[in-house]
């Protein structure tokens, strides 16, 4: 009796400690951090979507009769706290895998570390190229990339509207730089099909700055067409409000990281193109000029689980659109679930396009989602302003 005892105690512990981190028979655990506080706490919207979304699953009994379950840690925007967030939900929170993580530099504060316990980890909330270049195996990357989101901007600016001069206004730091990348590489694929065109000037600032005189004195003498913006919501502001001053007035070309309440008010934006990787609702585009899908995630999944976010409908659609492809993985990985199943089925994803993203797939890389739709800021707000447009 004694060794039978000692035999199913053995057992167990046996089990324990190669039980798979996260998971249990009711519940699969995921790590997220974001800046519910501090100067970006608006993003924190995407935490909240995410979150709203395993409910609306949970709701519907779950995956494979697991619920899933959120932890998240406020890192302020500050990634020495998203590092510190991170070690909390590896070794205490003993996570399954990330999903979401707003910010660039906060990411690339925790790659090595969630690299180094061998974590997937889904979506980052950023479209640095590095994430997919550096994925390693883990990193499965749904933001379309500032370098692609570029390159398509300019492209429908010279193909369809007929720009032929660029200018472009850009923060000094890896997101910026991406976005100029993006321009340069596809004006230098233009000029190889034999199209006439040029970048004017380029044209940066410090991240923090307030004033942009000098800046905007040099893209309005620089005469371009078009100016292509890769810079925060408040720069971009003062750049705009310096070219009313000058009478200069070209195509503005808006990375989606400008899709911004305050600034999407701001006069100069009017007639200015943006970016988004996502299908949005009506709420945004006007009555009936949203996507359906978005409409029902919207209804179904923002205002049953967090209404409270449902004034941000852009953020709460990016968290939303960053757990689907977790969600998809976990079906198709089945009820016996490892990390190895997991990213197996997120790998096996190709033309995915039931949620929130047009179409995305992990087949060939870890850059999932290369395809972005342009909206064009009105006095009726903003409105489609081209099909989906891929690389």
């Amino acid at each position: 009796m004694k060794r039978l005892l000692l035999a199913g105690f053995l057992a167990v512990l046996f089990a324990q400690a190669y039980a798979e981190p996260g998971v249990t028979d009711t519940e699969v655990r995921f790590g997220n951090w974001g800046p519910q506080s501090g100067p970006a706490a608006a993003w924190g919207t995407v935490t909240t979507a995410i979150e709203a979304y395993f409910n609306y699953i949970n709701a519907q009994g779950g995956i494979h009769g697991r619920r899933l379950t959120l932890v998240s840690r406020d890192d302020a925007y500050d990634p020495a706290r998203t590092v510190s967030a991170a070690r909390e939900l590896i070794d205490r929170e003993r996570v399954f895998a990330f999903v979401g993580g707003v910010g660039t530099a906060n990411g690339l504060a925790v790659m090595p570390l969630v690299q180094r316990h061998g974590i997937p980890w889904v979506s980052p909330a950023t479209g640095s190229v590095v994430f997919a270049e550096q994925s390693g195996g883990l990193i499965f990357a749904t933001f379309t990339n500032y370098v692609i989101e570029a390159a398509l901007l300019a492209r429908h600016a010279v193909n369809e509207l007929g720009v032929r001069t660029i200018a472009v206004f850009f923060q000094n730091d890896d997101y910026g730089r991406e976005g100029l990348r993006g321009l340069e590489e596809e004006v230098t694929r233009l000029k190889a099909d034999g199209v006439n065109v040029v970048i004017r000037d380029r044209v940066s600032y410090e991240r923090g700055a307030m004033v942009m005189t000098v800046q905007a004195l040099r893209l309005a003498g620089s005469g371009a067409d078009a100016v292509l913006i890769y810079s925060d919501p408040s720069a971009a502001a003062s750049l705009l409000t310096e070219f009313a001053r000058l009478d200069y007035r070209p195509q503005i070309l808006a990375s989606v990281t400008l899709l911004d309440p305050t600034l999407l008010a701001h006069p100069g934006m009017q007639g200015a193109l943006f970016s988004s990787f996502l299908r949005l609702p009506s709420v945004i585009l006007g009555p009936g000029q949203g996507d359906p899908i978005a409409d029902y995630y919207f209804q179904q999944v923002t205002m049953q689980f967090a209404p409270q976010i449902a004034r941000d409908p852009f953020r709460a659609g990016a968290g939303i659109g960053f757990a689907q492809p977790v969600v998809e993985a976990l079906r198709l990985a089945g009820p016996e679930l490892t990390r190895e199943s997991f990213v197996a089925a997120l790998r096996s994803l190709d033309g995915y396009s039931e949620g929130l993203f047009h179409n995305l797939s992990f087949v060939a890389g870890y850059q999932g989602n290369n395809s972005i739709q342009l909206l064009q800021m009105t006095p009726q707000g903003l409105r489609p302003a081209s099909d989906w447009l891929s690389f």
